[in-house]
């Protein structure tokens, strides 16, 4: 293992937790009317929480590693172009953290030369930190996850994510192809701890048609350390996202 790729990669653990806590004293601010809230787009929102969370992340990144690249969702890129990029999404689900909802997020990816390597997703909530270092597996906390490898998913359920970027018909003809093989379909609104939860086993699936390098590349990795298929599509402005126990693979690609 790569030594220093191993630091980077306990670093992230941690940074992960003390962005989550920052994140959750936010959301208590909620209850007191303490946190001002902007809107960037149709159902697109940015709150103090995101922007200072992510300020957090991104200070500790350039202290500690210099060197490196930065992609965040609030506070855009930073030298791109280096072999090395942390790739942040510091609240990822920021409707259901400002509805004071527990589904949200923070999530952190290190990529090396266009690949993540490494992805860190902690739920404040819950105190779950589900992290992977390629090559290493994929973990909850300290306990190994890996997907269910059979060729039938007996109680079907995925996760399935909208942008309106996409036709809403995408969407519905997906929901449908579902429904008619008796699997159920959820929307939480946390793309990042959508992956997750496949990976630990809570979702057979997750698809969304467009969707932002900081939503998944931390998912991506933990993802394929836990042995499901995935398919990261780079299309115009995004990517197409899918990722699923093998046996459902087929059906959710259509």
């Amino acid at each position: 293992m790569n030594n220093e790729l191993q630091k980077k990669y306990d670093f992230a653990c941690e940074l992960a937790k003390k962005a989550g806590a920052i994140a959750k004293d936010y959301q208590d601010q909620l209850l007191k009317g303490n946190l001002e809230i902007d809107v960037k787009g149709h159902q697109d929102f940015v709150s103090d929480a995101d922007r200072e969370t992510e300020r957090y992340i991104r200070n500790q990144i350039e202290a500690t590693y210099p060197e490196d690249g930065f992609l965040g969702e609030e506070s855009g890129a930073t030298a791109e172009s280096c072999a090395g990029v942390w790739v942040v999404d510091p609240i990822d689900g920021t409707t259901n953290f400002l509805r004071k909802q527990s589904a949200w997020c923070v999530s952190i990816a290190y990529v090396v030369n266009g690949e993540p390597v490494m992805g860190v997703i902690y739920d404040p909530s819950l105190d779950e930190l589900f992290h992977a270092l390629q090559g290493e597996g994929a973990y909850l906390n300290d306990r190994l996850i890996e997907v269910y490898q059979g060729s039938e998913a007996f109680v079907g359920l995925v996760n399935l994510g909208y942008s309106p970027k996409m036709p809403l018909e995408n969407y519905l003809n997906t929901m449908q192809r579902l429904l008619n093989q008796g699997i159920e379909h959820r929307r939480h609104g946390s793309a990042a701890l959508g992956l997750a939860h496949v990976a630990a086993g809570r979702f057979d699936g997750y698809r969304e048609d467009f969707i932002n390098a900081w939503d998944i590349m931390a998912g991506v990795v933990i993802l394929r350390e836990a042995k499901a298929d995935v398919t990261a599509k780079q299309i115009e402005g995004g990517y197409a996202i899918q990722a699923s126990i093998p046996a459902l693979t087929a059906l959710l690609a259509g």
